[in-house]
Parts: C-alpha cells; structure tokens; sequence
C-alpha cells in the first residue's frame, strides 16, 4: 500500500517511461598503470535510461530512474534506447563485455561466459541456492569493496539473496578497504537496519603508523573524472 492505495511495483519504468535521458557513469578501466591492464574507453560513459517525470509538491518536475536501471545501464545492456555505448553482443571490446573482461584480467572470454550461464542456471534450477563463499582472498586488496559488489550482484541477479543454500557466505574480518562507504550498505544492509558500532582500522592505522609518508598514489590518480573541474 502506497498512501492508502494499492500499488504494483515495478523493477524497470522501461515501457512505461516519459522520456530517456542521459546519465554519466564513471570509467576507470582506461587508466593506465603498470600493475594492471587497462583498456581505453572515454574517461565518462553516457547511458541512456527510461524516465518518468513526476509533478512535486511545490509544483515542480523532476526525473526519476529506478535502481534496476541504473545497475543495467552501468553494465552497458543493450535495451532499444539507441545508447551508443551499449554492446552489440558479448564480442564487442566495451565496458564490461565478457570480451572487455579479458582484456583486462587475461581470463578467457568464454570463461567468463561460462562460469556466468552455470551459476544462473543453478540459481534457477535450484530457486535460487547458489552460494558465493569468499574472505581473505580478496580482502587484502585495495579494490575489494568492488569486487564485492560484483559477486554480490550476481547473487542479486540471480535471486539467490535471502535463500536457504544460497546468498552470501563471508569469513573472517580481515578487510582493507579505503572506499569503506560504497561498501557498507550493501555489507550490512544499512537501508533496513544500523549495524553495531565499526571501527575503520585501516585509516587509523594508516594514519597513526605513518604509513601515508611511504604512499605512491596520490588523489589525482583515484579521483572520478565526472567530478573533475576543466
């Protein structure tokens, strides 16, 4: 019930949108680095989404999108919206393609495919009882709170969050992560409920133990390009 009236709720406003607008979406696989493999894109990708236009209070209009469509945006699908940044099919060398992804990681495409259609296909053969475990082996990283996201999304993807069998599995609390707020809502589900109090070790101690005076990176090279002035 939405104000005293019954309410359908929907995933996508695709089909039922007002108009399409363009969103920017930071890149960062373009960046070039001797540690890992890049590949050039622009800095600042403009997906197309569905919209609807709401009437507010005060008499103005506003835009709004769905989560749904802006996760499937990100990823670059292809959904009718003439968005040029969208691939064609998994071959295309675009943001996020299987094709993309090996590339970058050197992980064969058609592994990245295959590994993908047999966690869906067991997520839906089994309603959702599919089962990512993971810990310390991708914790110690620097981008670990993506990497999450990632695994996360495909456990969302696939219905499998909430499932007995399935969902998320997490071991020991060994995390590094500088970008700690991307992480969070999604970590302890913030959205329904506050967590106990967290302490950030990793800033306390970067900072307590002087290991800033030994950095490499410095702000310019972590910094989103659609926040760049010039």
């Amino acid at each position: 019930m939405a104000a005293g009236v019954e309410t359908e709720l929907s995933l996508s406003l695709l089909g039922q949108h007002d108009d399409v607008a363009g969103v920017a979406f930071p890149y960062f696989g373009g960046n070039e680095n001797p540690h890992f493999r890049s590949v050039r894109q622009e800095p600042v990708l403009v997906r197309q989404l569905p919209v609807k236009r709401l009437a507010l209070a005060d008499g103005s209009e506003r835009m709004v999108v769905s989560v749904y469509d802006l996760v499937l945006a990100n990823y670059g699908l292809d959904r009718g919206l003439d968005d040029c940044h969208s691939a064609n099919n998994y071959n295309d060398v675009k943001a996020y393609t299987p094709a993309w992804g090996e590339q970058i990681t050197g992980v064969p495409r058609r592994h990245i495919e295959t590994i993908a259609r047999e966690f869906a296909e067991t997520a839906h053969k089994t309603h959702g009882r599919s089962m990512i475990i993971l810990g310390a082996g991708v914790n110690h990283w620097y981008h670990m709170d993506m990497n999450y996201r990632g695994m996360i999304n495909m456990l969302v993807f696939c219905g499998c969050v909430g499932q007995t069998g399935g969902g998320w599995a997490h071991y020991v609390g060994q995390e590094k992560l500088r970008p700690q707020t991307g992480w969070l809502p999604l970590a302890f589900a913030l959205d329904w409920n506050r967590p106990p109090r967290q302490m950030n070790s990793t800033s306390f101690f970067y900072n307590h133990a002087s290991q800033w005076r030994y950095e490499k990176t410095d702000c310019a090279r972590v910094a989103v390009a659609v926040g760049r002035s010039g």
